[in-house]
């Protein structure tokens, strides 16, 4: 399912560049963020994968730590190589994030660099929907923007669409949504994630 018009134009963007794409990820190593995340998981952990494009390297991290993932993406030629791993223990869903639908509950969400793909009018349903995903004491991961406003960016020749809201509104909307803030950094930066404007990892009451 789609959630919104943009969003939908840049599944079309990753479909165009999924083989490129996948060359590149080849070539990465899981973010070192992403296993600083795990080390707060139960082991045997249900992990959902949210913009889970190729599968590697971080379904392919979550699945080789035991945890049962499932992926989603809105970009069904990213999906077709997530499924082309036969990585045991994980399944992969058509759906962006705010239209995904399921009676399941995760122990945690990983949802690097892919919120920011959803339109403004949309973002505040953003921890609402995390939280009912998640189970109680369950986690929340992602990255995002940190500054109100739209912007369009260009990535291997293709335009991508990006939208977040400022900072204190995050802060107030994961608190309303009964997440507890665990860790929070703005201008995050290392070596293998590169530079981000906001990560933050939250955990449900």
């Amino acid at each position: 399912m789609e959630s919104n018009k943009k969003y939908s134009l840049n599944a079309a963007a990753y479909d165009k560049i999924a083989d490129e794409w996948q060359d590149f990820r080849k070539t990465c190593v899981v973010n070192k963020c992403v296993e600083e995340f795990c080390a707060i998981l139960p082991d045997g952990a249900c992990v959902l994968d949210a913009g889970c494009g190729t599968g590697y390297p971080i379904s392919a991290y979550l699945v080789a730590r035991g945890y049962n993932v499932t992926g989603i993406d809105p970009s069904e030629k990213m999906l077709e190589k997530a499924k082309a791993l036969r990585l045991e223990n994980a399944r992969f869903f058509k759906s962006d994030f705010l239209g995904f639908e399921t009676g399941e509950k995760f122990d945690a969400i990983i949802a690097f660099d892919c919120l920011w793909y959803i339109e403004p009018d949309r973002q505040r349903e953003i921890y609402s929907k995390a939280a009912s995903l998640l189970k109680d004491g369950g986690y929340f991961m992602f990255t995002h923007g940190k500054e109100n406003g739209e912007i369009d960016g260009e990535m291997m020749g293709e335009t991508f669409y990006y939208a977040a809201l400022a900072l204190s509104e995050v802060d107030a909307l994961l608190n309303k949504n009964g997440f507890d803030v665990v860790r929070k950094e703005t201008a995050y930066a290392e070596p293998t994630t590169g530079t981000r404007d906001l990560m933050i990892f939250a955990k449900k009451r």
